[in-house]
């Protein structure tokens, strides 16, 4: 039988990751609480909420009156939470800034990148169909034909105008997803 070791800080890091889930293990510290009282606590949909406390497990468990508590390891967590809160100072806020940059930066995915060019390449095209429109308007005997086939292209180029801005706010979740899911299949 093949023993897989376990990453316990892969895990831990992946479970403070999000700042939810940092104030879920904060928020459950001294006394346990009920689903209800912890999707009070935060602005957020029942949806989301079971979503986090799902990357939590392990962290956290429900006790015999179905309220929140944490673990053993989730104490452990809260612990290095406030080490690191309590350790990282006033000096390296320089490398902080530094570290924060650099992972905002390298976020900017070729995805992302290439859904803002497609943006701007259409935000070009339907600003030229919208002057051959008024073009066209300016021309007394222009060809019926040429209507339609302005005016589906204007539709078309904002209709895939409004799609790829949708894109770019929900994409990098999608592909994040995707990438998690990928990850799953090879370690399989």
């Amino acid at each position: 039988m093949i023993k897989i070791a376990i990453q316990s800080e892969d895990i831990l890091i992946h479970a403070i990751s999000h700042k939810i889930r940092r104030e879920i293990l904060e928020l459950l510290d001294n006394s346990p609480k009920s689903f209800s009282e912890v999707l009070n606590y935060f602005d957020l949909s029942t949806g989301k909420l079971d979503y986090h406390l799902k990357q939590i497990k392990g962290f956290i468990f429900k006790n015999e009156t179905n309220n929140y508590e944490l673990t053993s390891l989730g104490q452990k967590a809260l612990e290095i939470l406030r080490i690191i809160k309590k350790e990282v100072g006033f000096e390296e806020q320089p490398y902080l800034k530094e570290a924060f940059i650099s992972q905002k930066s390298s976020s900017s995915s070729i995805f992302s990148q290439g859904v803002n060019l497609g943006i701007g390449g259409l935000v070009f095209i339907t600003a030229i169909t919208i002057f051959l429109l008024i073009v066209f308007l300016n021309v007394a005997d222009a060809p019926f034909f040429i209507w339609p086939i302005i005016i589906t292209m204007f539709l078309g180029e904002l209709y895939a105008l409004i799609w790829l801005i949708r894109l770019r706010k929900h994409g990098p979740a999608f592909i994040e997803r995707l990438n998690k899911h990928l990850k799953e299949e090879n370690s399989n």
